[in-house]
């Protein structure tokens, strides 16, 4: 039989959280009553369970007690109708409601080492990422510029001695080398003209980003081992499990009525 695997570290929950969620919890039973309203049993080991540290349960009850009164005083003076308050409240409400919602969701989603595996192999043994790349570069201001220094490759200069004299990017002092690097390294435009580069060729059109015009050589490539599958295992259950939850989203969108009465 699969393994069954929880992938909640997509929402950082901890599953103590809703250790009362059920509708087990008996609340008839008070332990300690502050001005009529009870505090039962379950609401001190609740409270016990999201504290950093143990606390004797006579302890929790007192804490309980310290902030059930402040709340009664708060009612009492009114403050129940401070708009913000209130504003605070529904949203606090509301956030813990969908993320409970959430995480019920997402135990019922099965995930085995099997598909971790599959992910792993699609995210880092058959990625681009997989594979390292070692170039130079010229940067300059303006697409006229870049064009510029493509004729002079073209007409057969040394591209290491032009970086040194025209790149203004902190590569230029050493040819413009910038070592190995992934294509995640860079940004999307760079990483893309590199990727079509055939080995000992440079880019024939200025490449654009929010650097300025890059002229690009490619030295070399090379395979690199991905990261361990332990290393990485944990990362993968929540990239699964926001997707998951992107799915859940986009069918709550759209099943829903929302209007927007102001357009």
């Amino acid at each position: 039989m699969k393994k069954r695997i929880l992938i909640l570290s997509a929402l950082a929950l901890s599953y103590s959280a809703f250790s009362f969620a059920e509708s087990t919890v008996d609340v008839s039973k008070p332990i300690a009553t502050i001005n009529g309203v009870g505090v039962s049993e379950a609401e001190v080991n609740y409270f016990i369970s999201k504290l950093s540290q143990k606390v004797p349960a006579e302890r929790a009850l007192q804490e309980i007690i310290n902030v059930e009164l402040l709340v009664q005083a708060a009612k009492n003076e009114g403050l129940m109708k401070n708009d913000e308050l209130v504003l605070e409240i529904k949203r606090s409400t509301s956030g813990l409601i969908a993320t409970h919602y959430l995480q019920q969701q997402l135990l019922k989603l099965e995930v085995t080492i099997e598909d971790l595996k599959a992910r792993y192999n699609k995210d880092y043994v058959e990625a681009n990422q997989a594979k390292e790349y070692n170039a130079n570069h010229i940067l300059v201001k303006t697409e006229e510029e870049a064009t510029d220094i493509i004729q002079k490759l073209d007409g057969g200069a040394v591209f290491t001695e032009l970086a040194k004299t025209l790149s203004t990017g902190p590569s230029g002092k050493s040819g413009g080398a910038l070592g190995w690097f992934k294509s995640s390294d860079m940004v999307p435009p760079f990483s893309a003209a590199t990727m079509k580069l055939e080995l000992k060729q440079y880019t024939k059109q200025p490449v654009k980003s929010q650097f300025g015009w890059h002229i690009i050589y490619l030295n070399d490539t090379r395979a690199t081992e991905p990261p361990a599958f332990e290393s990485v295992s944990k990362e993968l259950s929540s990239k699964i499990a926001g997707e998951e939850i992107s799915k859940i989203m986009q069918q709550l969108h759209e099943s829903a009525t929302i209007v927007f009465p102001d357009k």
